[in-house]
């Protein structure tokens, strides 16, 4: 996603952004790091507006079989869950203030839809409708993650070697996969962060989203939403914004508010 990229080199133990040893990025590096992120931001706020967009046409042109009042518990549960994280993905989309935020309001309104596929699904008979593909831990945007075909007999002096261990280890698209296997960092998605660099002095910067802290984001334990039914009902109650970090000092470039 990045032609660059600058992360944090040292966390404060416990979590929560704590003086990076040095002197921080300098002032030009600071300006690239917002620009940087300004043209990402803007190229997903557009992408996961169509998505949005997209999964709220079909909502509206999309008619239950049997209506609403025929529903078991099962699909009433699933079909209120499906409305729930569309209105939770608009909500987001509104108030995004960082690319976590966008790449989350597209996956709610994906995952929207095919919670109401399954719905219509089992209402059109299908015993068991087909389960949605997992996404890329890496970037929930990305292509579905691809589990490891390994033989199933294979030899019991054979060890899984460290790279194939850490490609194992979540679940990755092909892209992601790949590039673990060769020794290189996958394309996450990156988040940008405060962090203290000196008593008077606070610079951002970039980091994987799965590494902020929990209470700064709801994203960075959910995938962006990925996993877990939970965030539809937080987000409507706003925790999406209470857990975003509190900047007193302007940065650089003029960087979105968090």
């Amino acid at each position: 996603m990045f032609q660059r990229w600058w992360f944090v080199g040292q966390m404060r133990p416990g979590g929560g952004a704590g003086p990076v040893r040095g002197k921080g990025p300098s002032r030009e590096a600071q300006h690239l790091i917002i620009e940087e992120w300004e043209a990402a931001y803007e190229r997903l706020q557009r992408i996961a507006a169509e998505r949005v967009a997209a999964v709220g046409d079909v909502l509206r042109e999309a008619e239950l079989p049997s209506g609403e009042q025929e529903l078991d518990a099962v699909a009433r549960r699933d079909y209120q869950w499906a409305l729930d994280a569309f209105a939770a993905a608009g909500k987001v989309l509104d108030e995004a203030g960082d690319l976590p935020d966008l790449a989350a309001a597209a996956v709610l309104a994906e995952r929207a839809l095919e919670r109401f596929a399954a719905v219509h699904a089992r209402l059109a008979g299908a015993a068991h409708p087909p389960r949605p593909a997992e996404r890329c831990y890496y970037n929930p945007l990305h292509a579905a993650a691809e589990r490891p075909h390994r033989p199933e007999k294979r030899s019991a002096r054979r060890r899984v070697r460290p790279r194939e261990a850490a490609a194992d280890r979540r679940p990755g698209c092909a892209s992601c996969r790949k590039a673990i296997l060769a020794g290189q960092a996958p394309d996450v998605l990156p988040a940008l962060i405060p962090v203290k660099v000196s008593r008077l002095r606070t610079a951002r910067v970039l980091v994987p989203y799965y590494s902020v802290p929990q209470k700064w984001s709801l994203w960075s334990l959910s995938a962006c939403g990925a996993y877990g039914d939970e965030w539809p009902a937080l987000v409507l109650q706003g925790e999406h914004r209470r857990r975003r970090p509190k900047i007193t000092s302007a940065p650089a470039g003029g960087a979105r508010r968090a």
